[in-house]
């Protein structure tokens, strides 16, 4: 056995039974990384014990590896810490070496045991042991046999990184109790005045980008995004310029916070709609990123961003009517998972109770029609391209401006709680007398369909409606389990084409539960 190896048995075998099938569980990424950070420390490698090496060395991750949107290091230590400890205080508690990972730090530390005396003092000696090197945050050495010399530079280099580590710990609870200070401060005084209406924009909604540092946006259909000044706690985060499906704001979801953290949004009394808007933009093909959320306190909601937007770097928004601020005039929103992530929220006022509309036009800006509303700027649609005519003769003429065709799908978010009318708005101007005459019926033939169910079979515009606006209504359609309501449009005879889409409440259905989505289950 070489002198390595000799050094390190008792902390190998360690390591070897931890590794054996059935202690560390069923999730292959933790013993990876165990393997992988012990390794690097028999071999007296502690340079490469940090969050790269870790991503490619033992999780599979490219070289282009960036912690900053990517948190699948921090994940995955947070998580083997939890497991180490839950071992040693079950079937590994009488193991005459323990291993843990001292909080702050992603080297491990081997914590040698002494021999049982068989009495209660001992075990408390050793359980205390154990909690004092994860509290402390300092790495400690294997212990080496006395026969064998010691490195003085490794000594003293360990020396120097005990005591920096014990100072950066001290200064990290200075600071932490000085933030609780103040946000305990702030909170108690919030339940004292009345919330600040300035915060309001003119249309008494509050749309604000979340995470420090963030610059104030106006979107596609001219809304002002504000920068936080809502959230405490958490890491905030900004990801480079990308391609964000499913919106056409893409620099709402470019920033954000991570984490465990609070938000509380000033309004005046009555009831509202929230809006939670997610989109994984880090690298997370080996785990699920598990958002586990609540407002006002209320029953926690557990959410896979990936698998809720059909894929990373895909926007999605999560919709609750009918919510209330707190006595101290704020509503509420508790992210408590250490994965959890936002990216902004907007809250509108909801007198009535039920779900406002959704109106949505195919084109890049919001328009109003003759009766005063407003239909948005065309989101949530998966692929297709825009088309573009001149304006109609007809009131409604911005209605039916743009279009969106070619083979394409729209996943609208709503509150499971309702069922709803979608309305779908058609013209046809390519096949037709605008076009001189080129085409007419059978021209295009398209199907449609709605969470499943079919809506449109061989549709042909032409055919129903002429060259005339069509407005087809569906009453009482069901949204999916996570509160979607997804149109599919599918070609038979050239292409699809859609140029607005409203969708109204139709009725709250009583007793229908959703059970909120918990990755935990997955098999």
């Amino acid at each position: 056995m070489s002198a390595v190896n000799t050094r390190f048995a008792p902390e190998r075998k360690e390591l070897e039974w931890l590794l054996s099938p059935g202690v560390m569980g069923r999730s292959n990424n933790l013993a990876e990384v165990l393997r992988f950070i012990c390794e690097c420390y028999f071999k007296d490698e502690a340079d490469r014990i940090n969050e790269h090496s870790i991503a490619i060395g033992a999780l599979g991750r490219r070289s282009d590896f960036d912690p900053q949107t990517d948190t699948i290091v921090r994940v995955t230590i947070h998580s083997l810490r939890k497991r180490l400890k839950e071992i040693y205080q079950s079937s590994g508690a009488k193991r005459a070496v323990h291993v843990c990972i001292p909080v702050g730090h992603y080297a491990p530390s081997f914590v040698h045991r002494e021999p049982s005396s068989g009495n209660a003092s001992s075990a408390a000696r050793e359980d205390s042991s154990f909690g004092e090197f994860q509290a402390s945050g300092v790495s400690t050495e294997a212990s080496s046999p006395p026969s064998q010399p010691v490195d003085r530079r490794r000594r003293w280099r360990g020396r120097w990184l005990a005591t920096f580590a014990v100072l950066a710990v001290v200064l990290v609870c200075f600071a932490s109790f000085m933030i609780w200070k103040w946000v305990g401060s702030h909170r108690v005084s919030n339940k004292t005045s009345a919330p600040n209406p300035s915060v309001l924009l003119s249309d008494d909604a509050l749309r604000g980008l979340v995470g420090a540092g963030r610059s104030s946006y106006t979107d596609q259909s001219g809304r002002t995004w504000i920068p936080d000044k809502y959230c405490t706690g958490g890491t905030p985060f900004k990801v480079a310029d990308q391609q964000i499906l499913g919106t056409e704001d893409p620099a709402i979801f470019l920033g954000g916070i991570r984490g465990a953290f609070h938000c509380q949004f000033p309004v005046r009394q009555g009831l509202y709609e929230v809006h939670l808007l997610f989109a994984e933009t880090g690298d997370v093909r080996d785990i699920t990123r598990n958002v586990i959320f609540s407002i006002n306190g209320g029953t926690s909601t557990n959410l896979d961003i990936v698998d809720d937007a059909a894929g990373s770097n895909t926007a999605t928004t999560k919709i609750f009517t009918g919510i209330k601020p707190e006595n101290d005039g704020n509503i509420h929103l508790d992210f408590t998972s250490d994965q959890s992530l936002l990216n902004a929220v907007e809250i509108l006022p909801e007198p009535s109770g039920h779900m406002l509309p959704i109106r949505i036009v195919a084109g890049p800006t919001a328009v109003r029609d003759q009766d005063g509303q407003t239909w948005l700027s065309d989101r949530y649609y998966f692929g297709g391209r825009r088309g573009r005519y001149p304006p109609l003769k007809s009131p409604d003429s911005a209605i039916f401006g743009f279009e969106r065709i070619g083979h394409f799908r729209y996943i609208i978010p709503v509150d499971p709680k309702f069922n709803y009318d979608v309305k779908l708005y058609l013209i046809e101007r390519w096949f037709g007398k605008e076009n001189g005459g080129f085409g007419g019926v059978g021209s295009r033939i398209f199907d449609v369909s709605c969470n499943g169910s079919m809506l449109l079979k061989n549709y042909d515009i032409v055919a129903y409606g002429g060259y005339n606006p069509v407005i087809k209504v569906f009453k009482g359609i069901e949204p999916t389990a996570q509160g979607k309501i997804e149109l599919n449009f599918t070609p038979v005879v050239n292409y699809p084409l859609i140029n607005a889409i409203e969708i109204t409440p139709d009725a709250i259905v009583p007793n229908r539960e959703y059970l909120p989505f918990d990755s935990s289950r997955k098999m």
